[in-house]
């Protein structure tokens, strides 16, 4: 039985194959192909590996890039050398040390590559790489739908493999995406992530992503921040290449009070991969709440080029175009909302939006519509809080905080900087809520060893 149930009927897609042998084929997904723990990006000839840079040999790296856009076929000396070597000849010797040398590099996933004397080379990748691929692709999407059908290819994956922990660790990753986009209650993914990562951890180990999992999950679930950073703090010191663990420790740093730290993590990070996407995330967000609305746009509208079909990153321009006063937001929060429309808080927020521009009767249409959907439609209570103050409804906003605080919200961390909730801070009883979030040290130095 699976962890986690979702509430969205899925339906896969079949597994695309040539069709002239019946082999799946990998190479004709879009964006950089992954393979096992691999993952290969031919524009730029880099490979990593667990988000951590791989390096091969320009020559080792060629051959890969043959083999993974050829899977399945039998690839002979001479088409070797026109595909690999470019036309150049060199001797059956170079090439099979050369196919040796990417096997031995691959480790156990080495095997996938078949060496026949006197025929060729195959790359023989197994079904169950082509499902990881395929789940793979569906949580790029970063959408609510696209998760879930991620969840349907990691559980096929782990039903086929019994207790490989590869795809606990997608399922794991999975879950911790779904509850930071909001989507689901926290409790509720808690437990479906603690069993999948529990899964992972018994094949794995420790491995990179499997502590920057726990971490996440210490912030998400717990709300023990301080502890997140610290665990965080020690993979990147652990780790420097590790880009994802950075800017997560970026955007906890900042949320624990050390703007500084995270504006360095960010600024360390940016130096290895200017575009990486998750810093178009959570760069925005970071210097919207800092106030410096001017380069919070400017961040944020790059992140919607980029990634125009991300809901996150047209959220953060909303976010940023609401606090400018520009018309503009309510368009970016109606784009957010027709991209994902299964996740109602975007609704609320939108809501807020029209509330604070003087659109209240369409504000009180939304509102009345999340409240009866609400037991059958997941929506956050932080932002039906925001939504409540900017209409004016000051108790009914700090019950929905309550709400947000027993449900465990994501953004409840958020609340002491998020800048839409500047008026509720100025309440007597924001310090009380306060308290309670941040019951355990949280602001200062990182915890120490």
């Amino acid at each position: 039985m699976p962890y986690f149930q979702p509430d969205l009927e899925i339906e896969l897609p079949p597994v695309p194959a040539d069709a002239s042998s019946g082999r799946p084929i990998l190479a004709k997904y879009p964006g950089p192909i992954s393979f096992g723990p691999f993952t290969v990006d031919l524009a730029i000839a880099r490979m990593f590996r667990d988000g951590v840079e791989f390096p091969l040999r320009p020559q080792v790296f060629r051959v890969l890039r043959f083999l993974i856009q050829n899977p399945g076929r039998l690839i002979d000396y001479e088409e070797m050398l026109r595909g690999a070597w470019a036309g150049a000849r060199v001797s059956r010797h170079t090439v099979a040390v050369t196919v040796n040398e990417l096997r031995n590099t691959l480790g156990e996933y080495g095997a996938w590559i078949s060496i026949r004397p006197g025929y060729g080379y195959s790359l023989e990748i197994p079904e169950t790489e082509h499902l990881m691929r395929l789940g793979q692709h569906f949580r790029s999407q970063q959408t609510r739908a696209g998760l879930y059908n991620a969840i349907g290819c990691f559980e096929r994956v782990a039903a086929l493999e019994g207790a490989g922990g590869r795809a606990w660790e997608e399922l794991a990753g999975a879950y911790l995406q779904i509850g930071l986009l909001g989507a689901r209650p926290a409790r509720e993914l808690q437990k479906a992530f603690s069993g999948a990562h529990k899964q992972a951890s018994a094949a794995n180990g420790g491995t990179p992503r499997l502590r920057l999992q726990q971490a996440l999950s210490l912030f998400l679930f717990e709300h023990s921040f301080a502890e997140a950073a610290y665990e965080l703090s020690q993979l990147v010191d652990a780790v420097p290449a590790f880009l994802e663990a950075r800017v997560c420790l970026a955007m906890i740093d900042f949320v624990c009070g050390r703007t500084g730290e995270a504006l360095d993590e960010l600024r360390t990070a940016e130096k290895t991969d200017v575009l990486y996407p998750l810093i178009g995330y959570v760069k925005p967000r970071i210097l919207l709440c800092s106030g410096e609305l001017t380069a919070a746009e400017t961040c944020a509208k790059q992140a919607v080029a980029l990634h125009p079909n991300a809901p996150i990153a047209r959220i953060n321009y909303a976010d940023v175009l609401d606090a400018r006063g520009d018309d503009g937001a309510a368009a970016q929060y109606r784009t957010a909302r027709a991209i994902e429309p299964e996740v109602a808080w975007i609704r609320a927020a939108e809501a807020r939006c029209l509330a604070r521009r003087g659109e209240t009767k369409t504000a009180l249409e939304i509102l009345e519509q999340l409240e009866t959907n609400r037991d059958a439609q997941y929506v956050d209570a932080y932002h039906m809080a925001l939504l409540q103050e900017a209409l004016g409804r000051r108790d009914t906003a700090f019950r929905e905080l309550e709400r947000a605080y027993e449900e465990r919200s994501p953004m409840i961390a958020w609340l002491e900087c998020d800048n839409k909730s500047d008026s509720i801070r100025k309440d007597p009883r924001f310090m009380d809520l306060r308290e309670r979030v941040w019951s355990a040290p949280q602001s200062g130095s990182r915890l120490s060893a």
